[in-house]
């Protein structure tokens, strides 16, 4: 079929007026642009949908020894369940074509009024859900029970984290970019207004983990012992943690560059600059200063101050210049410090520093674009002519009133949900269980087979090392 066509194109063109075979090509070209669109889209999104296999690795890595498999399973969990849920409901809720408004969409549920030309966006959409729900994961990992987290991942990539791309990815949202101009937030004060740029998410993606994460840390309470003997807590394997960022870093390519939504070389190769610079900044920027306060070279700070700088850039990757880049990679390691270093001083218990690096560097990648952006830069990646960019104050206050709605909401939304869960089936596995392990008291196994690994050895004795 694939040969067919050409033939048939030459046929028509030779029979046809010079105005018919003009009008044959310029429908051949947009059906050609339109699958490289797809092709794009879809290609971005398996590199996504790459990234859980980073996260397993990093989150992995990161816990104790006797939880390992646990946090593999919520990691392949996560994927399984947020495809269903995003399948039947969330994809309607973000972007369903009836009874659209500014704060939901409806329609589409389980993809009822989508044709195949469609589809590419559903699956980079899910990539991108999943993403969000995972990060809680991570932050209450080693305490909280399998099916708590299970039913709160049901929850997040059904209803809270669709209700939030919505407002700022949708057409018809109240914060959306993409609102006609008149529609768009700021525009009684300011008609150049943007409405708020999000390119690919450090607020819509992280900012709403990082924040469901920070309720969790709180509702869930901390691993026993953290905070009293916190030596014993420290990551078991550096080498899943190393493999994990790095297949992180590969992925976000897809994540970023792929949201252009369309075969646009110009625009991705900009985000692939400026995503490779941002989280080179920081985490140099991290190496450097920790050194400086601790005369050592920490392989975990400068893990996570890659992925801090990776969440900085991903609102502002297609707006702001490539040295505003690394500027903003370099602040956003300082962000996560400072984060990482709150967190421990309030005894909030985040095994991956999960509400440091996406909920802090998030909350400060949605608000860099107010300071960074250039109006050259959105005007070539959004269609507003009349981009002021940093030029004014009014950026800034759009950036800021949005991460101050997804905060409420999804910290809200955080705590009934987590509420629920905790007064029925309970969010926390009993004090014998986790001094076991989640791996022998939930799924009885055991990651290794090679005997004691760093980390746990300091903490119990060999026959608890499971």
């Amino acid at each position: 079929p694939k040969l067919s066509h050409p033939p048939q194109l030459s046929h028509t063109m030779a029979t046809s007026s010079p105005t018919t075979a003009a009008s044959v090509v310029a429908a051949d070209l947009a059906k050609l642009s339109a699958n490289a669109d797809q092709i794009w889209i879809l290609l971005c999104g398996f590199l996504v949908f790459w990234m859980h296999a980073g996260f397993s690795m990093l989150e992995a890595g990161s816990v104790r020894q006797k939880n390992t498999v646990n946090i593999l399973f919520k990691n392949v969990g996560t994927i399984c369940i947020g495809a269903i849920m995003y399948f039947i409901f969330g994809f309607a809720f973000a972007y369903g074509s009836d009874g659209a408004n500014g704060f939901i969409s409806s329609g589409d549920y389980a993809l009822v009024d989508s044709l195949n030309d469609n589809k590419h966006n559903w699956f980079f959409q899910f990539a991108f859900a999943a993403t969000a729900s995972t990060i809680l994961s991570g932050a209450i990992a080693g305490r909280a029970k399998l099916e708590a987290y299970f039913v709160c991942c049901a929850v997040l990539t059904a209803f809270v984290y669709p209700i939030v791309s919505h407002w700022v990815w949708d057409n018809d949202g109240w914060l959306s970019a993409f609102q006609k101009p008149e529609e768009r937030i700021g525009y009684s004060q300011d008609k150049n207004t943007c409405g708020m740029i999000d390119y690919a998410g450090s607020g819509v993606v992280h900012l709403t983990g990082g924040v469901a994460g920070l309720v969790g840390t709180i509702m869930v309470g901390p691993r026993t012992g953290r905070f009293e003997n916190p030596e014993a807590f420290a990551g078991h394997n550096y080498a899943l943690v190393a493999i994990g960022v790095l297949i992180l870093w590969f992925g976000w390519y897809g994540f970023n560059c792929g949201s252009t939504l369309a075969f646009d070389g110009q625009v991705a190769s900009k985000v692939a600059v400026t995503t490779t610079l941002s989280p080179s900044a920081a985490c140099i920027t991290g190496m450097l200063v920790q050194y400086a306060m601790t005369r050592k070279w920490d392989i975990t700070m400068a893990l996570n101050c890659i992925l801090a700088g990776l969440v900085s850039i991903t609102a502002g990757c297609s707006v702001v210049s490539d040295w505003h880049a690394i500027f903003i990679g370099l602040i956003g390691a300082l962000v996560y410090m400072g984060a990482s270093k709150a967190m421990v001083a309030m005894q909030l218990d985040d095994p991956v520093d999960a509400v440091a690096v996406h909920g802090a560097c998030g909350l400060w990648g949605v608000l860099n674009v107010g300071i960074f952006a250039e109006a050259t830069e959105i005007k070539n990646a959004y269609s507003c002519p009349d981009a002021e960019g940093n030029g004014t104050g009014l950026q800034f206050g759009i950036q800021l009133a949005g991460a101050l709605a997804i905060i409420a909401f999804v910290g809200t939304c955080s705590f009934i949900m987590l509420g629920v869960v905790k007064l029925t089936i309970g969010l926390r596995v009993s004090a014998e269980e986790e001094k076991l392990g989640l791996d022998a008291s939930e799924h009885g196994a055991k990651a290794y087979e090679l005997g004691q690994v760093q980390g746990d050895a300091k903490a119990q004795p060999a026959a608890q090392n499971v």
